[in-house]
């Protein structure tokens, strides 16, 4: 499994944040004709990754003292075997301790959450965002 960040990180910890991107799901779902059923199967997913990753949301202690806020968007590619491949970073919240988190707790999600059999034997990617903001911890 990868784990890359794409924005580059200035010298006071903060990320450029990338082009936004909604999610997506890969091309093999939508070139099979499954329709609702794989829309169906994918927010599942997305359902089962975030909530078993919901536990192990930290707030860096650092951003938390400098009060920074974002949301990451989060990406994960998924094997036709179900196991995810790579954790990527979609957009950056604009800093580098508050992307890191979230994709530390995205990682320990996804690990935990079970691919949907109508999923199984196709690849696929879902975006999930992970919102940080102090009011909120």
């Amino acid at each position: 499994m990868t784990t890359t960040t794409d924005a580059p990180e200035g010298n006071d910890g903060q990320r450029a944040a990338p082009p936004s991107t909604e999610v997506t799901t890969a091309p093999a779902l939508a070139s099979n004709g499954g329709g609702a059923s794989d829309a169906d199967a994918v927010r599942a997913y997305r359902l089962a990754v975030a909530t078993k990753a919901r536990g192990f949301k930290r707030y860096p202690a650092s951003a938390l003292a400098a009060g920074w806020a974002g949301t990451a968007e989060v990406r994960i590619n998924v094997s036709p075997g179900g196991k995810p491949q790579d954790v990527n970073l979609e957009r950056s919240s604009g800093y580098d301790a508050l992307d890191r988190a979230a994709i530390a707790m995205i990682e320990a999600g996804m690990v935990r959450a079970t691919v949907p059999e109508p999923l199984l034997g196709r690849a696929f990617a879902v975006t999930l965002p992970v919102v940080f903001e102090p009011d909120l911890r």
